[in-house]
C-alpha cells in the first residue's frame, strides 16, 4: 500500500470512528416553556449545557414548545404520532392528563432502574404531593413557586404605612393609605384562578373541592362556591368599586408592568416574580406572606404553582438512564441552590434549603426564604394539592366569571355558583374517561 492510501485509510479511520463516537452518544429530549429569550430559558440552557460537558454518555436537547399549554398539547399530539420526547415539562392544571394517563412512566421507577438512590423524604412535602400517585413519584418537581404579596417599600413609606399588612383587614386600611397618597391603583394581583381563589382556600383551609380537592380520587365535585373564599370574592369586588384594586389580566404582564412603573403598590404574585422584580423595579421593594383572615390562627400551607417533569412511555431505556442522570444533575443541593439564585423558585428538596441558609443567601434576600416557610405549613385535606380533570377548561372558566365579578356583571356569589355550575360537568366526563 502506497503512503497516500495509508493516509487516507487512516483519515477514514479516524472520520469512521469520530462517527461511531458520536453515535454512541444518546440523545434525551427536553420539551419545555421557557423562552430561550427570557432569564429562565437561558438558565435552563446553562444546564443542559454544563451536564452535557460533564459527562460523554448522553446529550440533553432542549426544544422550546411555547406556552404551558403549547407544551402539553405539543407533547399529547407527539405521544399519539409515536414521537414523544423523554421529557416533558408540565404545568399543574395539566398535570392530572398525565398521570392519569398510560403515557409516561414513573420517574421513581426510572430513578431506582437507573442505579439512583433518591430521598424522597426529602423533598419538601407539598411538592412532592402534586406529582405523587398511588405511591409512586409520577413526575419530577422542578420549577416550582408560591404567591407572595409583593409590596412598593417607598410607596408604604410616602403613604405612612408602618408595619407590613398581615391580613386582609390590614391590606384593605394600607390600600386606603396608599389611595390617599396618590397611588391610583393600591392592589393588583397576577394569576387570578392561582393566586385569589386556589390559594385562598388553601391558607384558609377552605375546600377547593370534595375529595380532598380531588387528591383522593378523580370523582370530585368543584365546592368553593359554599365557602368564605365567596366573602373574599365580594370584599375584592368592594375594592374595585372603591378604587383600591385594579385588574392587570389573567397572566402576570399586566400586573407587573404596573408595578413596576409604580401604578400599583402591591402586587399578589408568584414567589418566582423576583427574576423580573429584581431586574426592573427602580425603587425600594420587598416582600410578605400571603394576607389571612384576621380570626385565622393557624394558616395551612398555600399551593404551588410551576411545572414539574415527566418521563414518556416507549423509549429505549438509554434514553431513560440519560434522563435519570440530569433529573439526579438538577436535584443536587448544590443545582438547587444556584436554581434558587436565579431563578426565584423555591429548591425542591430540605438539603437545598438548609444550603441556602448555610451560605446566608436569606440574610441578603429574606424574603426568598417566606415562600419555602409558607409551603412548610402543615397541610390538611384541604391544601395537600389539587387533581382534577379537564383542569386546563376549568380554569378558564373560573377566569371568565372572575372577570363578570371585576366588571360588575355578576356578584360574588352568583359567579361562583356559576363556576361550580359550569366546572363540575367537566370534572365528571374527566372522571368517566379513568374509571
Amino acid at each position: 500500500m502506497k503512503n497516500g492510501s495509508i493516509g487516507l485509510f487512516v483519515a477514514g479511520a479516524m472520520v469512521a470512528l469520530s462517527s461511531t463516537t458520536a453515535l454512541a452518544t444518546t440523545q434525551v429530549h427536553f420539551w419545555h416553556a421557557f423562552s430561550p429569550d427570557i432569564k429562565l430559558g437561558k438558565v435552563l440552557t446553562r444546564y443542559a449545557e454544563e451536564f452535557n460537558a460533564s459527562q460523554d454518555d448522553y446529550e440533553i436537547v432542549l426544544t422550546y414548545k411555547g406556552t404551558y399549554d403549547d407544551t402539553i398539547n405539543a407533547t399529547i399530539a407527539a405521544v399519539r404520532a409515536g414521537k414523544q420526547p423523554a421529557i416533558a415539562q408540565v404545568h399543574g392544571p395539566a398535570v392530572p392528563t398525565l398521570i392519569f394517563s398510560d403515557a409516561v412512566v414513573p420517574v421513581d421507577q426510572v430513578m431506582a432502574d437507573a442505579g439512583y438512590t433518591i430521598e424522597w423524604e426529602r423533598f419538601i412535602e407539598p411538592v412532592m404531593a402534586m406529582y405523587q400517585f398511588e405511591g409512586r413519584q409520577m413526575a419530577m418537581p422542578f420549577n416550582t413557586s408560591t404567591p407572595l404579596m409583593w409590596y412598593n417599600a417607598d410607596a408604604f413609606k410616602k403613604a405612612g404605612i408602618a408595619e407590613v399588612p398581615a391580613s386582609w383587614d390590614d391590606l384593605d386600611a394600607a390600600a386606603r393609605k396608599l389611595k390617599d397618597a396618590g397611588y391610583a391603583c393600591p392592589v393588583t394581583s397576577s394569576w387570578q384562578e392561582w393566586v385569589v381563589l386556589k390559594n385562598y382556600t388553601f391558607v384558609e383551609d377552605q375546600p377547593f373541592a370534595t375529595k380532598a380537592n380531588g387528591m383522593q380520587g378523580p370523582d370530585a365535585e368543584l365546592t368553593f362556591n359554599k365557602t368564605r373564599f365567596v366573602d373574599h370574592l365580594e370584599r375584592i369586588q368592594g375594592w374595585i368599586k372603591d378604587g383600591l384594586y385594579e385588574y392587570q389580566g389573567r397572566q402576570w404582564t399586566g400586573a407587573h408592568q404596573a408595578f413596576y412603573n409604580q401604578r400599583c403598590a402591591v402586587m399578589l404574585e408568584s414567589s418566582a416574580g423576583f427574576g423580573g422584580i429584581s431586574q426592573n423595579a427602580k425603587f425600594d421593594f420587598s416582600a410578605t406572606l400571603l394576607p389571612v383572615e384576621a380570626d385565622n390562627e393557624t394558616p395551612r400551607n398555600s399551593l404551588i404553582g410551576g411545572a414539574g417533569l415527566f418521563l414518556m412511555k416507549g423509549l429505549d431505556k438509554p434514553v431513560y438512564d440519560g434522563a435519570a442522570a440530569f433529573f439526579n444533575f438538577l436535584a443536587s443541593p448544590e443545582m438547587q441552590y444556584d436554581w434558587h439564585q436565579n431563578s426565584g423558585y423555591v429548591p425542591i428538596t430540605v438539603d437545598a434549603y438548609e444550603l441556602a441558609k448555610e451560605k446566608g443567601y436569606y440574610d441578603e434576600f429574606p424574603h426568598q426564604e417566606l415562600a419555602i416557610k409558607q409551603l412548610m405549613r402543615a397541610p390538611s385535606d384541604n391544601t395537600r394539592g389539587i387533581r382534577l380533570g379537564y383542569m386546563v377548561q376549568v380554569d378558564e372558566i373560573i377566569n371568565e366569571e372572575l372577570e363578570n365579578v371585576w366588571s360588575m356583571k355578576k356578584s360574588a356569589q352568583e359567579a361562583a355558583d356559576d363556576m361550580v355550575r359550569r366546572g363540575n360537568p367537566l370534572l365528571s366526563r374527566f372522571a368517566k374517561t379513568v374509571e
